[in-house]
């Protein structure tokens, strides 16, 4: 009965997408975007994220981008436990080690500041690079605080930068990635390539968390800004997808045809017949570009198969499942299938319904894993010091020590410290079981 329900629960939703307008559902996913904010590695990130840019604010007045006064009264109450559990957790950055007593402490701290820390906006505070520069830089210079429009664009650069660092991270990865992602506004970007790369990302990231129409959206206006400007230098793109065989013509015209392969996977995964009359063309747009590129890989296989399928192309979809079957990304299990695919079309009468194998959903999984392994290959760390952005080697160490603290708060969460302070009472006695006991109920 239950399965009943639930099927009947997705046919309505799914009916329901069908007839709404792209802006309602671009609307319904920004919603769902809120809501996928509550996990608890963003928590424990954010927290680290708030204390280190509360470190910087010596004051209790905040403005808005407007410059109107805002209210700030909770700040002001935790103003002394921020700088307190600040100083604890700038240890590790300096890598010193804390106790377990020190983690719970923490995270009492935490939970004091819970709803002041998932309340409030951690851009009200200074950017995190004037944060670093006041811990790791020279004290004795004064500089202004950034503020209005500038301090907007910095944030956007921050946020931004962080997204794309932060996605292939073992510990932090998507869910954090997401974070950054809806924190970055790009109407504060200039038009340039980065801004152009950081879309594209957003729209990947969103793809991932299955938020099809804000991902859409974002390779949308990749698109629009790449047709507006065919002859812009993209040197960091070339450097990205390890184009450097590729003049500054031919890199345009790769970029653009993975913004329009992504674009198609979002299209395809929503429920309206337009929206699939819409990926199959981007796909063409895509075989069309990597055709002029002279492209014979996994991507263009895959998608070749889909279209090949779709027009009951029976021979050509074989020989590209051929083709599909010698790729690195896939497994044993994922080949074995594909045999049997091949099997099935070679037996398959005119008009018989699509082998259920061959899916959009296989055929994203090859995609993603491709983006994946050019993302993983990207260093980061030389991309921003090559961009002259001050204290690389920090903002890297700030971001471990944000793992550090988001897997802790995240242990304390789901009871693995507990289990840590037990192993540790055999070495220390009863008196730090009853401090740590004390810690923990005292919330």
């Amino acid at each position: 009965m239950k399965k009943i329900i639930l099927l009947l629960l997705l046919i309505l939703i799914s009916c329901s997408n069908k007839n709404q307008t792209d802006k309602a559902l671009l609307e319904k996913d920004k919603k769902m975007l809120v809501e996928n904010l509550d996990a608890g590695k963003v928590a424990g990130y954010k927290f680290g994220k708030i204390l280190i840019r509360a470190s910087a604010k010596k004051d209790s007045t905040f403005y808005s981008l407007e410059g109107d006064e805002i209210d700030a009264e909770n700040f002001i109450d935790f103003k002394s436990t921020l700088n307190n559990t600040f100083q604890k957790v700038e240890k590790v950055s300096k890598n010193e080690e804390l106790s377990v007593l020190d983690y719970i402490s923490i995270y009492r701290d935490y939970k004091e500041m819970e709803t002041f820390i998932m309340e409030t906006d951690e851009d009200l505070f200074p950017t995190l690079a004037e944060s670093i520069n006041e811990i790791y830089g020279d004290t004795s210079k004064v500089h202004p605080r950034l503020k209005g429009i500038k301090k907007k664009e910095a944030e956007a650069f921050e946020h931004a930068a962080l997204s794309a660092i932060v996605l292939l991270s073992k510990d932090l990865g998507k869910e954090v990635a997401l974070y950054e992602c809806s924190k970055t506004e790009p109407k504060f970007l200039p038009d340039s390539e980065f801004k152009t790369l950081i879309q594209f990302f957003r729209g990947f990231i969103f793809f991932e968390k299955k938020l099809f129409y804000l991902s859409e959206d974002e390779i949308t206006r990749n698109i629009n800004w790449l047709d507006a400007n065919k002859n812009i230098d993209l040197p960091l793109t070339r450097s990205m997808f390890k184009w450097g065989n590729l003049d500054n013509k031919k890199t345009h015209i790769g970029f653009h045809s993975i913004n329009h392969l992504f674009r198609g996977f979002d299209r395809l995964m929503m429920d309206r017949a337009i929206d699939e009359k819409r990926a199959l063309e981007d796909f063409e747009i895509f075989l069309s570009d990597s055709k002029k590129l002279g492209v014979d890989n996994e991507l263009i296989w895959s998608v070749e198969t889909y279209l090949y399928l779709k027009n009951e192309e029976n021979e050509k979809a074989i020989i590209a499942l051929q083709k599909l079957k010698t790729s690195s990304f896939l497994t044993s299990n994922d080949k074995k299938n594909i045999d049997q695919s091949i099997t099935y079309l070679k037996n398959r009468e005119p008009g018989k319904v699509l082998n259920g194998f061959y899916d959009k959903y296989f055929l994203s999984k090859i995609a993603t894993k491709y983006i994946f392994s050019i993302l993983s290959s990207i260093d980061w760390e030389r991309i921003l010091i090559e961009n002259d952005v001050k204290h690389t080697k920090e903002i890297f160490e700030m971001i471990e020590t944000l793992n550090n603290l988001s897997k802790k708060i995240d242990n304390q969460l789901s009871g693995k410290t507990i289990n840590e302070a037990s192993k540790a009472i055999k070495e220390t006695g009863n008196s730090f079981f009853n401090t740590a006991k004390d810690l923990l109920n005292n919330e």
